[in-house]
């Protein structure tokens, strides 16, 4: 991302923040990874902001919080991965 205005920065936060929310909401339905439902997109798009000339404390703070939820997302995510694995593992065991 290039240079942004401030009432541009605001604009993506805002976006993101919404992409995200939606992402919280939605993530049991994405059964392929793409770039939208993986949070290290949204990360590199919220270190982005962060980086801007433009972004000032409220901006900063704002994008932290979101970053902290993507960070639970994450974890929650891989939570999962692993219980499935070992659901599946598990699974394998009793067929044999």
């Amino acid at each position: 991302m290039s240079s942004f205005s401030y009432l541009e920065l605001e604009r993506e936060v805002a976006h993101l923040k919404a992409a995200i929310s939606l992402l919280e909401q939605t993530r049991a339905y994405f059964s392929v990874r793409s770039a939208v439902n993986d949070p290290a997109y949204w990360k590199a798009r919220l270190r982005a902001a962060l980086g801007s000339a433009e972004c000032d404390e409220a901006i900063a703070a704002q994008i932290e919080r979101l970053l902290e939820r993507l960070a639970r997302l994450e974890a929650e995510v891989d939570g999962n991965r692993g219980c499935s694995r070992k659901a599946r593992a598990q699974g394998l065991r009793r067929t044999f």
